[in-house]
């Protein structure tokens, strides 16, 4: 299969996304009846950063820029929510905070640059907590962001259920959920669709040959590994495949335990007829994969194929190097904020659902079964 990169992925919908349409293009009037920062900001040719500090702190931007987005407001007829506007002068932070589950993960590193990017424009800047996927963690952060009164919260969730950031929401801090949906358009939100990207690496190893495969996960409460092993399934479900019979699993909890991943090898090698591939959470747990197999003698791709999650920088610098389902990382960080940006400066605006797809990156970790010698020591 070629290798594909896109370096502009786009979204499989984007209702009422921020980044519809071309960066600056002019707009003509909108045709529905409320007028929104977004029209003003896209008409007037700007980010959703500059129409904010048009209305909040027009004393930092240019003077031909400040004309232009009046005469788009005055245009457009635009009228500022008071409600929004209450909302923002009980905050005095300059700050949004970003909660995300692994911060030493390379997706969240640059799913964060893409947030900062965003916000940096407006003058503020990003608190980042990490959760480790703890759900007590989790709800110390939230408690200490809403006492330090930020401007909003951009979040991964560590549960499945996310009253508890309506509620939050209810008293006052606006909330976006990044790589997580909303079920029922409660809130803002960006995500992939983390079940196509589990049927994508599945289906490449099953049309490879494969029929035992290794599928190193997280927890289940978490919505991204439910639903990339349900993508997982329908792939053995639609080859012909019982995904009880061909899918053998391991979880790491917490989802930072990434030396879990070497006592899943283990195991597997274990096995008498042991599977012929692995898919794995991520690209982190795909790198110590790859090295514990190395160190015990096992070749990658020759005895054992590997596919990981993310596509990270380094994916592509090994030796091998890592076939991986991409994510376009620093744009979900660009799209939560300017999600979130927007609602600072009218929370009465139509949620915004902006979902990503997910795609293959075919490289040298992985082969067909017909070429796979049996795992023995290498110099055996």
């Amino acid at each position: 299969m070629t290798l594909r990169r896109n370096d502009t992925p786009k979204p499989s919908s984007r209702s009422g996304g921020p980044a519809a349409g071309a960066a600056g293009a002019r707009r003509s009037v909108p045709s529905r009846e409320r007028v929104t920062i977004k029209d003003v900001a896209e008409h007037a040719g700007v980010s959703l950063g500059t129409a904010s500090n048009v209305l909040n702190r027009p004393d930092r931007v240019a003077p031909d820029t400040l004309a232009r987005v009046l005469g788009a407001i005055d245009k457009l007829g635009f009228v500022r929510s008071s409600a929004a506007h209450q909302m923002r002068s009980r905050s005095n932070s300059r700050c949004f905070g970003a909660v995300v589950l692994d911060a030493s993960n390379p997706f969240a590193t640059e799913t964060v640059r893409g947030l900062e990017d965003a916000v940096h424009e407006q003058g503020s800047a990003v608190v980042l907590c990490s959760t480790d996927g703890s759900p007590d963690r989790e709800a110390r952060y939230l408690r200490w962001l809403e006492e330090q009164r930020v401007q909003g919260i951009v979040i991964t969730p560590a549960t499945r259920s996310i009253r508890h950031l309506e509620e939050l929401r209810d008293r006052g801090t606006l909330v976006v959920l990044l790589d997580r949906r909303s079920n029922q358009g409660e809130l803002c939100s960006v995500s992939i669709d983390h079940v196509r990207g589990g049927e994508l690496g599945a289906a490449l190893l099953f049309d490879l040959g494969h029929r035992l495969i290794a599928f190193i996960n997280g927890p289940l409460h978490l919505s991204q590994c439910a639903e990339r092993r349900r993508g997982m399934r329908r792939a053995a479900r639609n080859a012909g495949l019982n995904p009880d019979s061909c899918i053998i699993e391991y979880t790491i909890d917490p989802i930072t335990a990434s030396g879990q991943a070497e006592h899943a090898v283990d195991q597997f090698l274990a096995i008498a007829d042991r599977p012929t591939a692995v898919v794995c959470l991520n690209d982190q747990i795909a790198f110590r994969v790859l090295r514990a197999l190395a160190e015990r003698r096992v070749r990658v791709p020759r005895d054992v194929s590997v596919v990981g999650y993310d596509d990270v920088e380094f994916a592509g610098m090994l030796s091998p190097t890592l076939t991986s389902i991409r994510q376009p990382k620093y744009e979900l960080g660009k799209a939560a904020a300017e999600l979130l940006i927007a609602e600072t400066v009218d929370p009465l605006h139509r949620h915004g659902d902006i979902r990503f797809e997910p795609e293959l990156i075919e490289r040298q970790s992985t082969t067909a079964r017909a070429k796979l010698n049996r795992y023995s020591p290498r110099g055996a």
